[in-house]
């Protein structure tokens, strides 16, 4: 007797669960599953303009300093969503420095968490990095939430998403540095 689609199904979804739930590749699995959902509602964020009450968000700098976002409004605008337990956030943070580097006087770079003020300061002396490192004193505006971190947003002169991406990327490529002197020359 030939076994049914549904029992095959069945089968394939059960074998699926038990991978998921009880084998070293469970939480690669998860963890790919999450990345294919929060990358493509990150790309739906892409082309939008940040709607005026975006520009209230408080933030401090790591001299304690309040700063606001309506600070970067008519600039071209790198912003990482990120905090320092985060592996694929570190693994992109010498990208975004060397980026930082060649570009932290024409670009206004923000690197954003939600972590305790001593955490991230210590982070950054212990690392060396002279990235322009941020905290966020009230919630994530809605445009910039995300369910997945590192998110990052590359925004236009007149406050247009014009990149957001989930995960670690190789910023400091060509295709980047390209965007960002077009958007420069704008």
């Amino acid at each position: 007797m030939k076994p049914s689609g549904k029992y095959i199904a069945l089968g394939v979804l059960l074998i699926a669960g038990c991978l998921i739930l009880f084998t070293p590749i469970g939480p690669k699995l998860r963890a790919y599953a999450g990345r294919i959902i929060s990358y493509s509602s990150i790309k739906l964020k892409a082309d939008k303009t940040i709607p005026e009450n975006t520009y209230d968000w408080e933030l401090t700098d790591l001299n304690t300093e309040a700063y606001s976002f309506q600070n970067e409004k008519g600039k071209v605008v790198f912003l990482n969503l990120w905090a320092t337990w985060c592996k694929p956030c570190l693994v992109e943070i010498p990208d975004i420095q060397a980026l930082y580097d060649d570009y932290g006087d024409k670009v206004s770079f923000m690197l954003v968490s939600e972590e305790e003020f001593s955490r991230v300061n210590s982070f950054a002396l212990k690392k060396g990095y002279s990235l322009p490192f941020f905290l966020a004193e009230n919630q994530v505006p809605e445009i910039f939430s995300s369910s997945t971190i590192p998110t990052t947003y590359i925004i236009s002169k007149q406050g247009k998403i014009v990149m957001a991406a989930n995960g670690a990327v190789d910023w400091n490529s060509e295709k980047i540095r390209k965007l960002l002197n077009q958007l420069l020359a704008e």
